[in-house]
């Protein structure tokens, strides 16, 4: 007859395991994707996090942020915005010192995709040891 305890501890202790190194794995992508990202006045660099969850013996771990405008900035926006999605034909604004200008969007700058698209066989290590 199967021990029930021990199965569920030694499930624990691998849960356990994975989610530590989910931790780091996920660390080391916030940190190359800080690196990457374009600095204006540090406040998207500043907010870059990661987190990692364990629901039903699946673990998950996530990076990213919560800066409004980040999407614009990893996408582009206007005419520049990939996959054809942005406003065309260009548009005004004004700043926070009431200065109109006119702009047909900006270019991406991607930060978060690359961060783990360039550290794959890193975190493949990390996940797999």
């Amino acid at each position: 007859m199967k021990n029930k305890w021990n199965d569920r501890k030694v499930q624990r202790y691998l849960l356990d395991k994975l989610k530590a190194r989910m931790e780091l794995a996920t660390a080391f992508v916030r940190d190359a994707a800080v690196l990457l990202c374009p600095v204006d006045t540090g406040n998207l660099r500043n907010s870059i996090v990661n987190e990692v969850s364990v629901q039903k013996n699946i673990v998950r771990g996530r990076i990213g942020t919560n800066v409004e405008y980040a999407p614009y900035v990893e996408f582009g926006t206007g005419k520049y915005a990939e996959n054809g999605l942005g406003r065309k034909g260009g548009w005004y604004y004004e700043d926070e010192y009431g200065n109109v200008h006119f702009t047909y969007g900006s270019r991406p700058q991607p930060f978060l995709r690359p961060a783990l698209w360039q550290n794959k066989a890193v975190i493949r290590r990390i996940l797999t040891l």
